[in-house]
């Protein structure tokens, strides 16, 4: 950085080294000064989309919504082609609560390689959104798995207005989506299609559907943990009697675009571990264990053999009195199987968790627990302590 800090001061009519600026200020979690630095590049260069384009991202990761919104609208009316600034424009209308536009903005996902570059190919065309009761709907998994378990649940409506619903899931998530009311049937990666008329991208059907803020369909549980996944944690769970069960989800796909943010180091966990009464489960993938065991001397957390896969993850989640999680696919699955949940989250959360609430309209039985500042994680363990507290004590 104090190379591109000194090129901007010896060149500083250069608009292209106050946008590498910025964009080095940014990586660095300096949002203020990276807004700064963007402002000066289009001062001198006011048709620089792609430095609007950074401004935007970077008044969003400093939760300035409006803000954002107009400067990737700048962006598009000099580019209007300019898929990335179509994304970003729809992560900060959903995040704004402005779900009509989101949605028609948010398909231009499926013109980014990062997004679209393990999408499938289908036979069938694209489904118009027009309803056909008797018709068969292949819906197709894409992105994460939590993406895959939070819309889901849109087959469900659409099932009980007469379509047969046919799901192309990711091989973990394969058993737990066909317990989902109104999916008929679900494909994994290496098994045939089944029959269709036309297939859709999951995420595309709220826009399909016209969901607006007010009309998530939220009747939870919605997926069903194995029977004997959950026999087996019942068995596991059994020695714990008295103390309450608690699952803990602390990091995500280390490969996630912002993981460094949404993750929380396992050492910033300490408070909560050593809190009395408390049982504690790792739900965390089992090739993690290593790392931590070193690092947690007094055993106080679990690890349970049932995390092999998503199947017993879910029978363990079924069983537990409370999840403690991060953003990511367990954070859905605790809330999809209807499991008081407490997700912990950056100051600049994704888009789903909204920024004016400590509840969420797509998880009834969740709680939001928000950082004050960016990397503030030692407020929100004190924060999740406190309750926790409240909760052993009650």
């Amino acid at each position: 950085m104090p190379l591109l800090e000194s090129a901007a001061a010896a060149v500083p009519q250069e608009p292209e080294f106050h946008n590498n600026l910025g964009l080095a200020l940014a990586a660095a979690d300096r949002n203020d000064d990276a807004v700064a630095a963007y402002r000066r590049a289009l001062a001198l260069k006011p048709g620089h989309a792609v430095a609007w384009n950074n401004l935007g991202l970077a008044l969003q990761a400093s939760n300035r919504l409006a803000g954002a919104i107009e400067a990737y609208r700048e962006a598009l009316a000099l580019a209007p082609d300019f898929a990335q600034a179509h994304w970003n424009l729809s992560l900060a209308l959903l995040a704004h609560g402005e779900f009509a536009e989101g949605w028609r903005e948010y398909e231009w996902r499926l013109s980014l390689a990062e997004l679209g570059k393990h999408a499938r190919t289908f036979p069938s065309p694209r489904w118009d959104g027009t309803v056909r009761p008797g018709m068969t709907l292949l819906v197709a998994a894409e992105q994460g798995l939590g993406d895959a378990l939070q819309f889901i649940r849109f087959a469900t409506p659409l099932a009980a207005r007469g379509v047969r619903i046919v799901v192309a899931a990711p091989a973990p998530l394969a058993r737990l989506l066909a317990t989902v009311p109104g999916v008929a049937s679900v494909a994994g990666p290496d098994d045939p299609l089944p029959a269709h008329d036309a297939h859709i991208p999951l995420l595309s059907l709220p826009g399909a559907l016209g969901i607006g803020a007010a009309d998530i369909p939220a009747h939870v549980p919605y997926i069903a943990a194995q029977p004997a996944c959950r026999t087996q944690a019942v068995a596991l769970l059994g020695r714990c009697a008295g103390r309450l069960r608690v699952g803990l989800a602390w990091a995500g796909n280390k490969a996630h675009a912002n993981d460094r943010r949404r993750s929380i180091p396992f050492a910033a966990l300490a408070p909560l571990l050593a809190a009395p009464g408390v049982a504690w489960f790792s739900l965390q993938p089992m090739q993690d264990d290593a790392q931590t065991e070193a690092l947690d001397a007094n055993g106080a957390l679990a690890r349970l053999p049932l995390r092999a896969d998503f199947d017993g993850t879910a029978g363990l989640v079924a069983e537990l009195d409370l999840v403690i999680a991060v953003d990511t696919s367990i954070a859905h699955l605790a809330g999809a199987l209807a499991k008081p949940l407490w997700i912990v989250l950056p100051f600049a959360p994704d888009w789903r968790w909204r920024l004016d609430r400590s509840d969420s309209p797509w998880y009834p039985t969740a709680r939001l627990f928000r950082q004050p500042r960016v990397g503030d994680w030692d407020a929100v363990i004190r924060d999740v302590a406190a309750a926790l507290s409240s909760r052993t004590q009650t």
